[in-house]
């Protein structure tokens, strides 16, 4: 009911001065029906069922019909429906045209303020459309000048970190692509994870055999849990294409992402040489550690027969 008014409220009033006028005493005329055939439940209550006539001119039309309808609705019932003497109805009257004044003027505020609101935000969308637009061009500029200071490095070391570190920033890149086409501030994760997966096979792959299986449900989460949901697949698949593989052994890498209630089950495995003894604390796994965190999810590690698989559970509120 309340979805309905406030629609019904932020419509414009479409149609001329004069098809409203006619259409709101005919909304008039209808109560004025209603009444006499209602006049032996209703006779102690003559002004009682013009109101919601003078309710619904003012929502549906505009400020000038609710006052209409309120002045009809009053020359009717005096005229038919109020006993005599005149001098009786005179407090009633006042009442009732004090009450349906009032109604199409609060009515006509709530319109004003509604259209206000929705300028704004029209607005604000088009302000953050050209953020996250600079935003873009932003990090694409960051990722071309730590690809040309990898250029100009020639220690093998060096060039590793810094393509980790376009790797992560790419990764954010993309949540504002997905952000971009959705023209909203939720990304779906199938096809942001899609994407994700390709280019860090394409990255990391090279020439060796290795596949990527990507399977994601449907998911609509913030932008920021998706920066956080990316970066951390993006560090168990680049840790798998890492250390799963040795010398050039063929495999498949997985990447399993499913919605649970209100958290999300991200699954890694491959069909390498299996998990590691020891896990090494460096940068990947500390990442994954704080936005595991930071995001009251866990992280654990199952050796398979042939593999190994990390599962990562976080809480999302999108």
């Amino acid at each position: 009911m309340e979805s309905l008014l406030l629609r019904l409220i932020a419509v414009t009033p479409r149609y001329p001065v004069s098809v409203r006028y006619v259409l709101t005493l005919g909304l008039v005329g209808i109560t004025f029906t209603a009444k006499l055939l209602l006049f032996d439940v209703l006779d102690s209550y003559p002004l009682l069922l013009f109101i919601p006539a003078v309710f619904l001119a003012s929502v549906i039309f505009d400020h000038g019909s609710g006052v209409l309808a309120t002045m009809a609705s009053a020359i009717m019932a005096a005229a038919y429906f109020m006993p005599p003497p005149a001098t009786s109805a005179i407090v009633p009257l006042i009442v009732f045209l004090g009450t349906g004044l009032l109604i199409a003027g609060v009515t006509e505020t709530l319109r004003k303020t509604l259209d206000k609101l929705s300028q704004a935000k029209s607005h604000s969308d088009v302000l953050l459309q050209e953020l996250a637009h600079r935003t873009r061009n932003d990090l694409a500029t960051i990722i071309s000048l730590l690809r040309l200071q990898a250029r100009s490095d020639s220690n093998p070391a060096v060039q590793a970190a810094i393509a980790s570190a376009v790797a992560r920033v790419d990764v954010v890149a993309k949540v504002h692509d997905r952000l971009r086409v959705a023209n909203s501030d939720l990304v779906d994760l199938a096809p942001y994870v899609e994407r994700l997966c390709g280019s860090l096979a394409d990255f990391h792959r090279g020439v060796r055999p290795i596949a990527i299986e990507v399977h994601c449900d449907s998911i609509s989460v913030r932008s920021s849990q998706a920066g956080s949901v990316g970066l951390i697949v993006n560090e168990l698949v680049t840790n798998a294409f890492k250390y799963a593989f040795p010398e050039g052994q063929a495999g498949v890498v997985v990447v399993d992402i499913r919605a649970n209630d209100r958290q999300v089950v991200i699954m890694v495995r491959d069909d390498g040489i299996g998990c590691p003894s020891e896990l090494k604390s460096g940068l990947g796994t500390r990442l994954i550690n704080l936005l595991t965190a930071q995001m009251n999810g866990s992280m654990t590690r199952n050796r398979l027969p042939r593999g190994c698989e990390v599962r990562v559970v976080v809480s999302v509120d999108g």
